[in-house]
């Protein structure tokens, strides 16, 4: 068995190249996506990162001092959510959360911390499918620009992972980090259609 970095790649191949096709996120990539379906991706964002904050946050681990911290990627998106104006105010997105169980070893905690991260990796990328929307200004995809220290958080994470040798630690990784995405897919599909631009 390789790298505890290999065993999840190869472990979340399949899922992670269907979730690049997911629905939720094909108008913002071909740049046909409205403000308010804008709106309604950040909302399902929030409730998602939200969430996964919140279960990381509650387990505690003595090996934990080696990996990165769990930064507040959530307050990005109500950030960009208060941006967009008052028409989100009774969307309350902060009571849409999604429920995590309970994390229950290291090496889990790091798999999920693994699709949290990752998922910012190509953030900056998504940032860029927004002009038609923001033109040059920051303001509404602070989430996706992301921040200075996201690629530092990532290097730490990886080596944290490099350290998680144990085939049984390896394999707890691979489950919480299949299931965070089976979570994602999960939460992100019931939801509203997005409104193309002109619709």
């Amino acid at each position: 068995m390789g790298t505890t970095r290999d065993h999840l790649r190869q472990g979340t191949r399949v899922i992670h190249e269907r979730l690049h096709h997911h629905p939720s996120f094909s108008e913002l990539m071909d740049e046909t996506i409205a403000l308010s379906g804008y709106f309604a991706l950040l909302t399902r964002l929030f409730g998602y990162h939200h969430g996964l904050e919140l279960a990381l946050d509650s387990a505690v681990f003595p090996e934990r001092p080696q990996a990165p911290p769990v930064d507040r990627r959530s307050q990005r998106l109500l950030q960009d959510l208060e941006d967009l104006g008052p028409s989100g105010s009774d969307k309350a997105p902060h009571t849409q959360t999604v429920k995590l169980a309970a994390i229950e070893s290291y090496g889990a905690w790091l798999g999920v911390l693994y699709v949290r991260e990752g998922s910012m990796m190509g953030g900056r990328a998504l940032a860029a499918k927004l002009d038609h929307l923001f033109g040059t200004q920051l303001a509404g995809r602070r989430f996706f620009q992301g921040g200075g220290g996201d690629g530092a958080a990532w290097q730490r994470l990886c080596r944290a992972l490099d350290a998680l040798v144990e085939p049984a630690a390896q394999d707890q990784a691979l489950k919480a980090a299949l299931a965070s995405f089976e979570l994602f897919d999960a939460w992100m599909m019931p939801r509203e259609p997005i409104t193309r631009s002109g619709v």
